[in-house]
């Protein structure tokens, strides 16, 4: 997992993006895949880069806010609406769009998945742009951001 952020940083930097953070984010209920052979996958890394600057936005409040954070994995209710394996909760991705943007800035997603990010800066008033390999993700995701499709 290391290889690959440092692979994802270099081709970015080498864009001109800014590298500002890595993080984690523990998944307080994984998926128990294999558990009787290797460690069950309850952490993924997090990378943070800007394209304008190097301070960016930080909307804490004045709050301290850690490289980590704990959320479940997308629910049922909610994966119904993105039917990726690796889908994100749009509350972990709201963590993140209402931390580092402000309404009107553009949001960045170069590997879309199910939309989860691309939902979370809609409906925040942002801007978005969503890159996906699969074309059948992207058509997903796209109709998904454009219904704006969350649950509750």
């Amino acid at each position: 997992s290391i290889l690959k952020v440092e692979s994802i940083v270099t081709v970015a930097e080498a864009v001109g993006f800014y590298y500002k953070t890595t993080g984690i984010w523990h998944k307080t209920n994984p998926m128990p895949r294999n558990m009787n052979l290797h460690f069950v996958n309850s952490n993924e890394s997090w990378i943070y880069f800007i394209n304008d600057g190097k301070t960016g936005v930080f909307n804490n409040d004045g709050k301290l806010e850690l490289d980590f954070i704990q959320t479940s994995v997308t629910s049922a209710r909610e994966k119904k609406y993105g039917k990726h394996p690796t889908q994100k909760p749009v509350q972990l991705m709201d963590h993140f769009v209402e931390l580092l943007s402000n309404p009107g800035d553009t949001i960045l997603d170069p590997f879309m998945g199910s939309g989860s990010t691309g939902v979370s800066s809609v409906k925040s008033d942002r801007k978005f742009i969503g890159i996906e390999i699969s074309e059948d993700y992207y058509n997903l995701s796209r109709e998904r951001i454009e219904n704006l499709t969350t649950p509750g």
